[in-house]
């Protein structure tokens, strides 16, 4: 195991246990932008990490937009995803493996360029064997919701 995932887990289970501290966090982004994954392709940041939330922050790019210049569908479905898949992650303990296994992703607002999309995820229900998480995503400036995510995971116990 890298040192990088290590680490990873090493916050997951101290965030299943209290909130993450700002130099935490800190850390949290480093190993994101670190692995080069999807969170640091799209540009993905966490800005809060608890027990039962999670919130994460998007300045949308010109390559987050569908060619009518808004911020396309599968952005809100992926923050969401992103979102409430780490959470559940962290509620489950940080040991088992969590798996996404509905998204359910509904577009009220747009959002261009230049935009700053929060994205936080709160358990509705946390099971032995699943989850319920609702991510609801906000136009930082306005405070408008521009999409609500319904993600459902599956706990997979050892």
């Amino acid at each position: 195991m890298n040192e990088h995932v290590k680490t990873m887990l090493q916050l997951s289970s101290t965030a299943s246990q209290r909130k993450l501290t700002g130099e935490e966090l800190d850390t949290l982004n480093g190993i994101s932008t670190a692995t080069n994954g999807l969170e640091e392709t799209l540009g993905v940041r966490y800005t809060e990490v608890a027990p039962h939330s999670l919130t994460l922050r998007l300045e949308v790019q010109p390559i987050h937009l569908q060619p009518w210049g808004i911020t396309n569908g599968g952005i809100y479905a992926t923050l969401g995803e992103t979102a409430a898949s780490m959470a559940s992650f962290v509620a489950a303990g940080a040991g088992p493996i969590v798996v996404g296994t509905n998204n359910n992703t509904d577009f009220l607002r747009p959002s261009k360029a230049g935009d700053v999309i929060v994205s936080t995820a709160t358990a509705e229900h946390l099971g032995s064997t699943s989850h319920l998480w609702r991510v609801e995503h906000r136009n930082e400036e306005t405070g408008k919701l521009l999409a609500l995510t319904t993600l459902k995971t599956a706990v997979m116990n050892k």
